[in-house]
């Protein structure tokens, strides 16, 4: 590896120095004692051309000498070496390499420094400082050099000139003279050897220092100098990184050599340096030995060393006042060291060590100072929080483990991905060292296949929303607590392995429990009701394919006591039960054209009753076929209760804080992320807009973007209760319609579990009611909900210190309208197969209403002809009146048509009573005055209005009608109205309409 000096170094400011000195002064080998250039200084003048050319002249002899020199050294000792390691078959491969390696980057120096005498040659007399190579190129022979005492330290520090220098003690008792012209003091081959391949070298350098001094001597104030200080500073800080590089490659040997083969073996790398050891250093903890690589930290403990990158180790002071002790804390992932200093400046030393250890390991560069040189901010501070790749020891939960992630303090925090070696693995937030937030756990499954966990996790474990996909293709979309599911959630299986089936419900420690919604396509049936530990308990209701449904209660998956059967045949049954629809004791047996059994029962429903009892005829004024009406689930969950998982989820959120960050854990998955639904709405809407519709500072949510601000107090004031009315229900419908308000969230959620429920094929008409009941129900707890994210003028408006809120605005009057035509296309349905008999009969009579021209149809209702708007008749020379239809009350019957185009049960009351207004006025045209219709005349024009606008379905309409509208106006004037479009419509479906009561 190869240690990069650093840039300029300024003199230490802190009192770190007095303590490191002795450090360094005290550890240069033998070899690595000061240079220095034996040419006098002398002062030169203050013109710098003359300078320069003066010291290039000087240079240019210096980088001749120095290139005769390197060729001598290579041919005289290098290459004898190198052919001698050839030749030996036992030698080390690494040796050689090496060895190799420091002639190739000799044969570099020798090249540099040939271009150098060339380039001096030719320039010398001419040349400037900015053509001086020093100057011009010093970071380019910086690396050079480097490059150099990087290969050479690399050898010497396995003890390769010891090696070396056996192998060919033969050759140099031969040629002793040799070794005496590079240097007298040869009694220690090896040593010679050490001091000839780098002393030479390192003196150039020192050359170069002195030649850069004096170019810059006297011209500190000149701006043309600046070039040549900047060199200065390059080569003075190379030089003290040589003499660095040869101390730390000293240790560095002694240690190895002084550790024993198996440890050598564990920790030895040929680049690899140490920086301090605790044996030179004292830090005791226990019997262990603390080694600071400049890649490691190491802890030796007999022969066992545990070794930990420096990008996951954090270090600490501890201070105690009362104790005195001089105490350093070592933090690693899996566990935690505390060591005793001899005194503060032993701690001083060791805290400085390490804190630069890490910083360059961190930065991915070793530079200069490593210590002994000062120390600055930026030199003296380490991140707490860094990015590093550990794999667990002994992690009670990631033993084997190997994360790869954000660190804070020895522990994962922030994002990071964990692998397992049996194939498990976690990509996502960590809090703490353990799992929290959102993240994507992997997990073997069967053979061949895995589990994927999409989760919300909290300190370790999965909490909150979350999607799982089985290896078995099951899916499960919903809620977890303590890495079990757990509240509301639906759990589905494609069948591409095995059977087909959707629950969606509540869970309990992994189990189905509390109400809850089986879909099983291939029993074809479906099961609404309780469950407890993964069984049917409690009340429910099974609804089968074949139309055939039951309702009662279930222990253990098995129906008993009290139940109801209603077949296809619109057949009910009404007794006891024990198990798989075997009847037992007292019922009744009502069949759908009125008969009724009512006695003892047995034997299993389907397989040929056996009964003994009363067999009643149904009265004349029965109508026979009243079982058709019967519903379904009088003994179910009340609807408010019937989603709980969900609702309580959505307090929650809001107890919390409504923070946006915890918006997915709460209310479940996003489809872009939440910064970017944040910008998308910001980019839409004034930043004014946002502060006044946002219900807090913490959730900055803004659903709607209309130009009135919530906080005016002005235009509140200036504006009617009817604007105030609007506006409210226009910021509400823009925060459901939005892609990101947290009413939108909870809506969409409650429409897809209103349409697992109620649609498909087990879709059925005895579900109507229940149906009905849970939209009104979620209407009244979205209205509820609501106000904590209303503007604050608008709450105040609206609700009391206690709750309340305006009689006039309710959710009838202000949620229904809203949602109702997210849930409008399958409970529409329901009304539809309710009112199918009725809505057929009445179609009948729809058409054959339409037969009769438009004064044939007036003439049958009743009409009075002074109501009848002859003057809208034109006819043509070959019509008459009697056969004119489509005519008369145009307007008021194309106002009709409207209602069937809305699901807003308001707009549709509106629409009635605008066709009321607009019969009235053809009336009053006709007569020419003001005419208020009783109810003798309207009823009859309302018949001919609602036959010529041909509305289908006009039962399933009224029905929906007067479930969904507001309460208070019961017995007004839409009531009214309702009770006569009503008896419009069982007037059409009787018989005295069909063609053989009709006018001729």
């Amino acid at each position: 590896m190869i240690m990069e000096p650093g840039g300029r170094r300024q003199r230490a400011e802190s009192n770190l120095r007095p303590h490191l000195s002795r450090f360094t002064a005290g550890r240069m080998p033998p070899c690595s004692k000061p240079l220095s250039s034996s040419r006098p200084a002398v002062r030169p003048g203050p013109d710098v051309k003359e300078k320069c050319q003066r010291e290039a002249a000087y240079l240019f002899k210096l980088e001749q000498a120095f290139k005769n020199q390197l060729s001598d050294i290579k041919a005289q000792i290098l290459q004898p070496l190198v052919k001698a390691d050839a030749a030996d078959l036992k030698s080390r491969a690494h040796l050689k390499e090496h060895l190799s390696a420091l002639e190739t980057t000799l044969d570099v120096l020798c090249d540099r420094a040939e271009d150098h005498c060339s380039h001096l040659n030719e320039s010398r007399r001419s040349s400037t400082h900015r053509d001086l190579y020093l100057v011009k190129d010093a970071q380019h022979l910086k690396e050079v050099y480097i490059t150099y005492f990087t290969t050479f330290t690399n050898y010497a520090v396995l003890s390769g000139f010891e090696h070396i220098a056996k192998q060919t003690s033969d050759h140099w008792k031969r040629n002793k003279n040799t070794l005496k012209h590079y240097h007298k003091d040869s009694s220690s081959i090896s040593m010679s050897l050490h001091r000839i391949l780098h002393e030479p070298v390192r003196l150039q350098v020192q050359k170069y220092i002195d030649i850069l001094r004096k170019l810059s001597w006297g011209l500190e104030k000149n701006p043309e100098v600046k070039p040549i200080a900047e060199a200065l500073v390059t080569f003075i800080d190379l030089d003290k990184w040589i003499q660095q590089s040869l101390d730390v490659a000293t240790s560095t040997k002694t240690l190895w050599n002084s550790l024993g083969s198996k440890l050598t073996d564990i920790l030895f790398l040929p680049g690899r340096r140490l920086w301090e050891d605790s044996n030179n250093l004292p830090a005791t903890c226990g019997d262990s030995r603390l080694l600071l690589f400049e890649d490691s930290l190491v802890i030796v403990q007999g022969s066992e060393a545990k070794s930990y990158k420096l990008n996951v180790v954090w270090i600490e002071r501890l201070v105690d006042t009362s104790t005195e002790r001089n105490r350093l804390k070592i933090i690693v992932p899996d566990e935690q060291f505390i060591y005793n200093m001899r005194d503060s400046k032993s701690l001083m030393v060791w805290l400085w060590k390490l804190k630069q250890a890490i910083r360059q390991c961190l930065g991915g560069k070793l530079d200069y100072p490593l210590w002994g040189e000062g120390c600055t901010e930026k030199t003296c501070t380490v991140p707490a929080r860094r990015f590093a790749t550990y794999t667990f020891v002994s992690h009670p939960r990631f033993t084997d483990a190997t994360y790869e992630g954000d660190w804070h303090t020895g522990k994962p925090q922030g994002s990071g991905i964990m692998k397992w070696p049996d194939g498990r693995n976690y990509a996502g937030q960590y809090e703490g060292g353990q799992e929290h937030g959102f993240g994507v756990h992997v997990a073997p499954g069967t053979p061949e296949s895995f589990d994927c966990y999409k989760c919300h996790w909290k300190m370790g474990k999965m909490c909150g929303y979350g999607i799982c996909e089985y290896g078995n293709g099951t899916v499960y979309k919903g809620y977890f607590q303590d890495k079990q599911r757990h509240g509301f959630g639906i759990l589905k299986n494609s069948g591409l392995k095995n059977l087909p089936f959707m629950y969606v419900g509540h869970w309990e420690n992994d189990r189905k429990s509390g109400y809850g919604v089986l879909d099983d396509p291939d029993r074809g049936e479906r099961y609404i009701g309780s469950w407890l530990e993964d069984c049917r308990h409690g009340d429910g209701i099974v609804i089968t394919q074949s139309g055939l449904c039951y309702e009662g209660t279930f222990h253990n998956n098995k129906m008993m006591g009290p139940g109801t059967i209603m077949s296809e045949d619109d057949s009910a049954y009404e007794g006891e039960f024990t198990e798989d629809l075997m009847l037992t004791g007292k019922g009744k047996l009502t069949f759908s054209s009125g008969y009724v059994i009512e006695g003892q029962f047995s034997n299993k429903w389907g397989s040929g009753l056996k009964t003994s009892g009363m067999f009643s005829k149904p009265p004349s004024e029965t109508n026979p076929v009243i079982t058709s009406k019967l519903q379904l689930g009088s003994r179910l969950t009340p609807a408010r209760d019937r989603w709980k998982g969900i609702f309580d989820q959505f307090w929650e959120f809001i107890k919390s804080g409504s923070d946006e960050s915890s918006l997915e854990s709460f209310l479940g998955f996003h489809s872009e992320n939440v910064k970017e639904r944040r910008k998308n709405v910001e980019s839409r809407v004034p930043a004014a807009q946002v502060d006044s519709l946002s219900p807090n500072a913490s959730l900055r949510f803004n659903p709607c973007d209309g130009t009135n601000d919530a906080n005016s107090g002005t235009v509140m004031q200036n504006q009617g209760y009817l604007a105030e009315t609007q506006w409210m229900k226009q910021y509400l419908k823009k925060a459901f319609e939005s892609t990101s308000h947290p009413l939108a969230t909870l809506l969409r959620k409650l429409v897809q579990v209103f349409q697992y429920t109620y649609s498909g094929i087990c879709m059925y008409k005895r579900l109507l009611t229940i149906a009905q009941q849970e939209v009104v129900s979620h209407a009244v707890q979205l209205f509820e909900l609501a106000r904590h994210f209303m503007p604050t003028a608008l709450e105040k408006e609206y609700y009391s210190d206690v709750g309340d809120i305006s009689d006039e605005l309710n959710a009838y009057t202000v949620i229904i309208p809203i949602i109702l035509p997210r849930f409008y296309p399958d409970l529409f349905m329901l009304y539809m197969l309710y009112h199918e008999a009725d809505d057929s009969s009445y179609w009948r009579g729809i058409l054959h209403l339409e037969n009769l021209s438009d004064t044939k149809l007036l003439e049958l209702l009743e009409v009075q002809k002074i109501l009848w708007p002859l003057q809208d008749l034109h006819l043509t020379n070959n019509q008459r009146i009697s056969i004119v239809k489509d005519v008369c009350f145009t307007s008021a019957i194309l106002c009709f048509q409207k209602i069937s185009t809305t699901a807003d049960p308001q707009l549709k009351l509106e629409t009635l009573m605008k066709t009321y207004h607009e019969i009235e006025r053809t009336v009053s045209r006709v007569l020419n005055r003001e005419y208020n219709l009783p109810m003798d005349d309207l009823l009859p024009l309302l018949v001919y209005v609602v036959s010529r606008a041909k509305i289908q379905h006009l039962g399933a309409e009224l029905h929906l009608i007067r479930d969904m509208m507001d309460p208070t106006t019961v017995g007004g004037m839409n009531d009214f109205l309702l009770t006569a479009l009503d008896s419009c419509y069982q007037h059409i479906q009787r018989e005295e309409i069909r063609p053989s009561s009709l006018p001729k």
